[in-house]
């Protein structure tokens, strides 16, 4: 029998032990049911039972002494016996095996810090790419609540957020993720698909390779693509990925090319460089790069020796001499990060004829003959990257780097400095000034480092961090031994203040009075600029009241452009003032605003707290 009556007046009872029996008294629902009950009574004892219970509750005889309550007990009573014989116990169809998907992950994390990542992978807005880095890192997305949410993330607005759960969160689950992402891939779909495929690719094991095989061979654009990809780690796909690079799509033949390179097989090599007598030449070549075939290496060494000696020839034929260059830059790409004895050979031959490359305007040529050059550790090598340096400035870090690594220190000065010190006077001449230039920068790059570091936010909410940019110098000892000590005198000739502040010696005067004088008479200085030189004086171990009355100076300076927070280094001095400078900070701190205000309020409030100091790393 149907039960969808029973159900009803199941429904309609709770409703009535929710408001109060002392309702049910004249109840026109339970009156609109009641004619059904007393027709099927007619037929069985049960309903006609329940008939007269739903009467005496809405009807009652007496109503002065009904209980409602009481009837209603009565009537819920009877209907959940009947109920519960109606019910069925048996399950329909066949038995068979469960279709489940094992895995070792738990949910061992307590949802309250499970609660910010799940609303960063089910929500929009800023904010949640740096909490879901955070949590892989802490490894929470091993809780197994966080799986399908992770999956649903490959299809993230962000994009960020799609490739770092693509790349990471969920290679990251290993083989066990494979056949979630299987149930729902659908070959004939877009992007969400392609980078299913991809994770399928790099995480599943060989029993995978039958569908990513049919998705490349038959699959939309995309996961096509995706697959081909994929397919690049095993060389039996080897004769199939070179038939797709004869493909019509130029995206298909760009995934095959992509594959050969990472298959790196005889086979694989000769098709690209076959490539490269074609109209896939500029595919060819950003693939070639990422080969490791030592064949193709030599072949296109030989193919880029014949086009530059081709040069010659067609000098005079300005279209023709268009077309060889473009040929050239491919040659270039494939080349780029591959080493031989004939490539060098040849880089070698593209340095000696330098006129002449340039006259013909191929000046990225150059470019890579000195990368190349600057990363082989050889008198010849270094030879030709000086040779370069007389002919171009650009030239100059390249042999710079390179007479670094083999010239003893007092050699390098020699060469560099001593050698060309009435050059170094000629203050008028443009092309000694750019030399300069170009020498204090690439001595910058290889003493001063700017990097961003992690602090506690003291002057903020609790338990957060902050991130700052701080300059970081070598040790004084690793300077003594790398460097020779006439640079220092000759940076503080040529006014180089930030080098000055690196080759800083303890104790001495001169480069103590040179950076305090810079701090006094220059204002405008940058906080990155202000802490370099602070760092400087504490490098040169100027006594600790100099160097505080050095910082108050440049706070009291009203044009200086340190108004919106104050880097580590300026942060880190700050900290270390003593409590006698109170007075003259408080002065200054309602010139500051934004984050560098609440840095001089946080210092402020330690000092009247206890009138001590405290480091920049440090929590209280």
């Amino acid at each position: 029998m149907s039960t969808a009556l029973l159900q009803e007046l199941h429904q309609e009872l709770r409703r009535l032990y929710i408001a109060g029996s002392d309702l049910a008294a004249g109840d026109f629902r339970l009156k609109r049911m009641l004619p059904q009950f007393q027709q099927l009574g007619e037929r069985a004892p049960v309903f006609k039972r329940l008939a007269e219970s739903i009467t005496a509750l809405v009807e009652p005889a007496d109503s002065l002494q009904h209980r409602s309550a009481e009837c209603l007990q009565d009537v819920t009573l009877l209907l959940e016996s009947v109920l519960r014989t109606q019910g069925v116990t048996t399950v329909s169809g066949e038995l068979g095996q469960l279709d489940s998907r094992p895995t070792n992950l738990t949910t061992f994390l307590p949802y309250r810090k499970l609660a910010d990542v799940e609303r960063a992978l089910m929500t929009t807005g800023s904010g949640r790419y740096e909490i879901i880095v955070h949590a892989f890192e802490e490894g929470m997305f091993q809780d197994l609540r966080l799986m399908s949410l992770a999956i649903n993330a490959l299809q993230d607005p962000y994009t960020d957020i799609v490739n770092y759960t693509m790349k990471h969160v969920l290679p990251g689950y290993g083989e066990q993720i494979v056949p979630h992402l299987v149930r729902s891939f659908d070959a004939t779909g877009g992007k969400l698909e392609a980078r299913k495929l991809k994770v399928i690719g790099e995480v599943g094991s060989e029993d995978m390779l039958g569908l990513i095989y049919e998705a490349a061979e038959s699959g939309s654009d995309d996961v096509r693509i995706a697959g081909i990809e994929a397919l690049g780690k095993h060389q039996q796909y080897e004769s199939s990925l070179v038939e797709w690079s004869k493909d019509k799509k130029k995206s298909i033949r760009e995934a095959a090319y992509f594959a050969l390179a990472e298959m790196g097989t005889d086979t694989a090599a000769a098709r690209l460089h076959e490539a490269f007598s074609g109209k896939d030449m500029e595919l060819a070549a950003e693939a070639a790069a990422k080969c490791d075939s030592m064949q193709l290496t030599m072949k296109l060494v030989k193919d880029l020796g014949a086009e530059l000696h081709r040069a010659l020839e067609l000098k005079n034929d300005k279209k023709k001499m268009e077309v060889l260059w473009t040929k050239v830059q491919h040659y270039l790409t494939g080349l780029e990060g591959k080493r031989s004895t004939e490539l060098y050979a040849l880089y070698t031959y593209t340095v000696e004829h330098y006129a002449l490359f340039i006259s013909f305007g191929w000046m990225d040529l150059i470019d890579y003959a000195a990368n190349y050059l600057s990363q082989e550790s050889t008198e010849e090598a270094l030879r030709l990257l000086q040779q370069l340096e007389q002919n171009n400035v650009r030239y100059i870090p390249h042999a710079f780097r390179a007479a670094f690594q083999q010239l003893s220190p007092a050699e390098l000065f020699d060469y560099y400095v001593e050698s060309l010190r009435n050059k170094w006077k000629m203050v008028m001449n443009k092309d000694t000034n750019k030399r300069k230039q170009q020498l204090f920068r690439v001595v910058e790059e290889l003493v001063i480092e700017r990097e961003y570091k992690q602090c506690p936010t003291l002057w903020g909410a609790q338990q957060e961090q902050s991130t700052l940019l701080a300059i970081e110098m070598p040790p004084l000892e690793q300077m003594a031994v790398q460097w020779d000590s006439r640079w220092l005198a000759w940076f503080m000739e040529q006014g180089a203040t930030e080098l000055v502040c690196a080759f800083a010696s303890p104790g001495h005067k001169g480069c103590q009075q040179f950076m305090l004088q810079q701090l006094t008479e220059h204002t405008g200085f940058s906080t990155s600029t202000a802490g370099l030189l602070l760092a400087g004086l504490e490098r040169a171990e100027a006594e600790e009241h100099v160097r505080y009355e050095a910082l108050m100076t440049l706070l009291e300076n009203k044009r200086n452009k340190m108004g919106y927070v104050f880097e580590w280094n300026v942060w880190e001095q700050l900290c270390q003032l003593p409590a006698t400078y109170h007075a003259r900070l408080a002065a200054i701190a309602p010139n500051y605003r934004y984050t560098a205000g609440n840095q001089l309020e946080y210092v402020l409030r330690v000092m009247q707290a206890d009138g001590t100091a405290v480091h920049a790393g440090q929590s209280v």
